[in-house]
């Protein structure tokens, strides 16, 4: 299990390369800056906080087997970095939201909605550009049309682009199905 993706290898990791480092870095960075926002809101405080895991973990880098403990690593210690952040600001919480940001099932949920995150932006990064920009002018909400004027193309240029892309995501992630799902209903809201 010492390969993760885009041929990152622990072994790689453990050696010190930091070529390595900086595809794990990022591969992992955005969506554990998103975890870290649904603890501290403040989004550089949560770029901080990701980033000082990251170096807690490249001074650790020789205890860890697997990536799988290396991620587990990660996500538990911008977790724990972020309650030492609302505990050392003094960020006042009522008694029920500070019960829910310390229990371990928001833990597991925000755990899965950040990597679900990272596996769909993965793959849709692995798209063609037009492709790619056609899905998130969709994410953003806009219409074929406000899509097409944007490009400088046709609508039926656009259609055809989230025709393919959808076939392309939809082989890409179908290893993970609930993503399928959760990706044609977002693009067909």
């Amino acid at each position: 299990m010492g390969n993760l993706e885009d041929g990152l290898t622990i072994e790689r990791l453990q050696a010190g390369d930091e070529k390595a480092f900086r595809v794990l870095f990022d591969q992992f960075f955005a969506s554990l800056c998103l975890f870290a926002k649904k603890y501290v809101i403040d989004a550089d405080a949560s770029e901080d906080l990701v980033q000082d895991a990251f170096l807690k973990y490249w001074d650790k880098r020789s205890d860890f087997e697997n990536l799988y403990k290396v991620k587990s690593y990660l996500y538990l210690v911008v977790r724990n970095s972020c309650l030492n952040y609302i505990r050392d600001n003094n960020k006042k919480l009522s008694g029920a939201e500070n019960l829910e940001i310390e229990s371990n099932d928001f833990f597991i949920e925000s755990l899965m909605e950040e990597e679900a995150y990272r596996i769909f932006y993965n793959a849709v990064e692995s798209l063609p550009q037009q492709m790619r920009t056609v899905i998130y002018c969709s994410l953003e909400g806009l219409k074929n049309a406000e899509i097409a004027e944007k490009m400088a193309l046709s609508e039926h240029a656009i259609h055809a682009y989230k025709k393919k892309a959808y076939k392309k995501l939809k082989e890409s992630l179908k290893d993970h199905y609930y993503l399928a799902e959760l990706l044609i209903l977002l693009l067909h809201s």
